[in-house]
């Protein structure tokens, strides 16, 4: 008997990079990681170049199954947030995969979408429930995927989670800026209250028990889920746990202050996986998978 792995899409992306540096250091292994072009020789991985084309993944789940098809690839690192041409990948390579899902016969598909969706902070954590209202390209291409994707998936009796995905601690701007600075001091903007902004944030390291708990969740998993830690951030105390330097800019506009996701769903279905670090805990968390590159 084979054994039952979970393939994730996007191994080289700045996501992929860390979790595959984060499941080095467990003892399992379930992740099977998907590269365009060449597969490391330390990697347990497999060549996909062409979403468009489903033999690969057909002939990886021939030699063992696969119980979920993790999509992470997309454009938000690399291309303009603002050109909804450039985001339209972001749809495409989702409805590829989901079309590839089903000729393969993987039976759950989880996409990665993002807390763009929300848009603009409204002073509250946002809920699953509450109406998408992109600011952006990028968000605007992250819902118009996840309606797609619950479409498709829904046709191809396929069960799809689109995941909401807040920051994840070494791929967002904030501290992938501070490492490409090399020690100069970022400027964050500092509101009346003496915090900067707060915003929900997840290490790679607890992201990657989370899509492990998830794809291996025996129920049936809600249309969307918000993911990241249980309790938001300031990212001026980020800054600080990472020992950057930082100088503050003065900011009156509140509205920018707290966009923040509720996370009490995503806590409740992945019980065993602590949701509950704070700045420190998630520093660490990131500053781990660095030490083991």
């Amino acid at each position: 008997m084979f054994e039952t792995r979970h393939a994730f899409l996007g191994a080289s992306g700045r996501i992929g990079r860390l979790l595959r540096v984060a499941e080095r250091m467990t003892v399992d292994r379930s992740m099977l990681w998907q590269f365009r072009g060449h597969v490391p020789a330390d990697t347990r991985g497999f060549q996909w170049s062409d979403f468009s084309d489903p033999d690969p993944l057909m002939a990886v789940n021939r030699k063992a199954p696969i119980s979920t098809l993790l999509v992470l690839s997309g454009v938000t690192q690399s291309g303009d947030k603002s050109d909804p041409v450039a985001m339209r990948a972001n749809i495409t390579l989702v409805e590829q995969a989901i079309s590839a899902a089903a000729q393969a016969g993987v039976p759950r598909v989880l996409v990665a979408s993002s807390s763009a969706v929300y848009g603009a902070g409204k002073g509250q954590p946002f809920r699953e429930a509450e109406p998408l209202d992109p600011v952006n390209a990028y968000g605007a291409s992250k819902a118009e995927m996840e309606a797609l994707a619950a479409r498709r998936a829904r046709d191809e009796g396929i069960e799809l989670c689109a995941l909401r995905i807040g920051n994840v601690a070494g791929a967002d701007m904030l501290l992938g800026n501070a490492m490409a600075r090399r020690g100069a001091p970022l400027t964050l903007d500092v509101f009346p209250d003496g915090a900067g902004p707060r915003r929900s944030y997840i290490g790679p390291q607890t992201l990657l028990q989370v899509l492990k708990a998830l794809s291996d969740f025996e129920g049936r998993l809600p249309p969307c889920l918000n993911v990241a830690g249980t309790s938001p951030v300031e990212m001026n105390a980020l800054l600080d746990a990472a020992q950057v330097p930082w100088e503050a800019r003065s900011k009156t506009d509140q509205g920018h202050q707290n966009i923040t996701l509720e996370c009490s769903a995503l806590a409740e279905i992945c019980a065993g996986v602590d949701l509950s670090g704070g700045a420190e805990d998630i520093i660490a968390d990131w500053q781990g998978c660095l030490e083991r590159e």
